[in-house]
């Protein structure tokens, strides 16, 4: 029985932020950078704080490990809206990224995955799965919820009355044949995709977003939600449609979690009454505002309005 909210299942660590910086420093020598910083990272953690932050009932599943990340993560998880279930790995450490960011380039990560490397469908109970929506962040870094797996939970899922939500990321072996293989066979359980625009590009072989995002829809019938950062974002539809809303220009202070935020705004309006394409604006002005805000006022970024519908009708759009 659906319980509405949303449950986010998927990569929850801390991220070591390097600021200002293009490149290491040659071997045995030292730099000197403009700030080093530890935050909440993780695509799931950071989606799931985003949509607490809207005051939307949220559920966080995650494998961690034992070591002293862990109560950081926990204080970091500290929210009314949130229930964040971290499933604990004896012996093992926690996740963690290194994210190396510069002005005027993408942020690049190294990371170890700990834990949740472990991470597996029995992990997720049918008590997680009573949402209006359930969703996994970071699919690339949970080699046990690929393929197979992610078919398996996720008919779970849908059989228990939830829309299932997919942001895979960036996969670390690149778009290979087999990886593009692989998530296409996997959309076929998916009701709501979140890519990127380069991660929607490599898995289909094709520059043209819109193009891309509406061949994809039609061929898996699934809603596809394309972030394009400056650009703003692109809706394409089962049969076909594709709507574009575009981005305010804005003085960027920080980008780090903007697409989480995205994907955030985008479900709980929808949630909240918005048709799809009437949250694809909100959710690009709410990111845009993301990324004008500093990491400490985010809090303060809210929901524009938008017209209301219902839930029946959502769920005729994607079927």
């Amino acid at each position: 029985m659906v319980s509405g909210g949303i449950t986010i299942i998927g990569n929850t660590n801390l991220d070591i932020m390097v600021a200002d910086t293009c490149d290491l420093p040659d071997p045995g020598t030292e730099r000197v950078v403009s700030s080093i910083s530890i935050r909440l990272g993780g695509s799931a953690g950071n989606w799931a704080v985003r949509c607490a932050g809207l005051n939307f009932p949220t559920t966080l599943v995650s494998r961690v490990g034992d070591d002293a990340t862990l109560p950081i993560l926990e204080a970091e998880l500290q929210y009314p809206s949130l229930e964040a279930r971290l499933v604990r790995t004896a012996g093992e450490p926690s996740g963690i990224s290194v994210a190396i960011e510069a002005p005027g380039r993408d942020r690049a990560f190294l990371s170890s995955l700990g834990a949740m490397a472990l991470m597996q469908p029995v992990d997720i109970t049918e008590e997680m799965l009573a949402a209006e929506y359930v969703a996994l962040a970071g699919y690339f870094l949970l080699p046990g919820m690929r393929g197979h797996a992610l078919e398996e939970l996720f008919g779970r899922a849908g059989r228990a009355g939830a829309l299932t939500v997919l942001d895979t990321g960036w996969p670390p072996e690149g778009w290979t044949r087999a990886t593009q293989q692989e998530v296409l066979a996997a959309l076929g359980s998916v009701d709501i995709f979140l890519p990127n625009d380069d991660e929607l590009h490599g898995l289909m072989d094709d520059q043209d977003t819109e193009r891309a995002a509406r061949e994809l829809a039609v061929r898996t019938n699934t809603l596809v939600a394309v972030k394009m950062g400056a650009r703003g974002a692109g809706l394409a539809t089962p049969d076909g449609g594709w709507t574009a809303a575009n981005a305010a220009a804005v003085r960027i202070v920080d980008s780090t979690g903007a697409g989480d935020g995205f994907n955030a705004a985008f479900l709980v309006s929808a949630a909240s009454g918005s048709t799809w394409s009437a949250a694809l604006g909100i959710a690009v002005s709410y990111a845009t505002q993301m990324v004008a805000t500093a990491p400490d006022r985010r809090s303060e970024v809210g929901l524009p309005l938008a017209p209301r519908t219902s839930a029946l009708e959502k769920r005729e759009s994607i079927a």
